[in-house]
């Protein structure tokens, strides 16, 4: 296992390269809301390694973290994270936000030392040539929403967006702010596209702000040939109320 410097922590890694993709976005991840409260409550999901949260300790350093991250071999490095850098508030669970509760195939680059960035529940997302699948338990996300009122929710789970947000659709006016990165392709679209999502979102009373995600680090270089087979585009959606 490796490690590099990120906001004064020791960020570990499997993947150099996936890590200082993960940094460089979050570098640029839009600040359009500041939670309210002295201990705001933020859920990542789709935490990865930790890149995130560290980054919500860094800003609302007395804030609630709670992860979700499916991958078995990115959640041993993302619970390193947390326990070498002695963070308190920040809990992890290993397990796929889902609209359902039980085991769920996961997809992907699924091993040691591989690219989690890809990796999802959704194999129009993640099964392509030469990737792995593994079962995962599966979580509805609205079990855990139910407790307090949630400052901030990230959802960056690679195709799944559209079935959690209708899952959690009782939570959603107890949200502060949300920040959704769709991932579409054209097999994808008639059950999670920016659209449908857009209303649903709408509807909840939320302001909304679209921006597809056209850089460089979007994803990774070698899926260039397959995003342009398979129609894949990314958007990222800023809500707040």
């Amino acid at each position: 296992m490796q490690r590099m410097k990120f906001r004064g922590y020791q960020l570990f890694h499997l993947h150099r390269e996936a890590a200082e993709s993960m940094v460089r976005q979050i570098d640029e991840f839009p600040s359009f809301f500041t939670p309210r409260g002295e201990r705001p409550f933020i859920v990542d999901c789709g935490a990865n390694i930790g890149v995130s949260a560290l980054e919500w300790k860094t800003r609302w350093p007395t804030a609630d973290v709670l992860c979700f991250e499916p991958d078995p071999y990115a959640f041993k490095v993302l619970e390193k994270n947390c326990e070498f850098n002695d963070i308190p508030g920040l809990k992890c669970i290993n397990a796929a936000v889902d609209d359902q509760d039980g085991p769920v195939v996961f997809y992907g680059d699924i091993k040691t030392a591989g690219d989690a960035r890809g990796n999802s529940i959704d194999p129009a997302w993640a099964k392509r040539e030469g990737t792995t699948e593994t079962t995962v338990p599966g979580v509805r996300l609205s079990k855990y929403l139910t407790d307090r009122d949630v400052s901030f929710l990230k959802l960056d789970i690679e195709g799944a967006e559209q079935r959690v947000l209708e899952e959690i659709a009782d939570c959603l006016p107890r949200i502060e702010a949300i920040y959704v990165e769709v991932h579409e392709t054209d097999d994808s679209l008639q059950r999670n596209s920016v659209a449908a999502i857009t209303r649903l979102l709408s509807d909840a009373g939320f302001t909304i702000e679209q921006e597809i995600r056209l850089d460089e680090h979007a994803l990774p270089a070698h899926l260039r040939r397959w995003q342009a087979e398979v129609g894949a585009v990314q958007t990222q959606l800023m809500c707040w109320r």
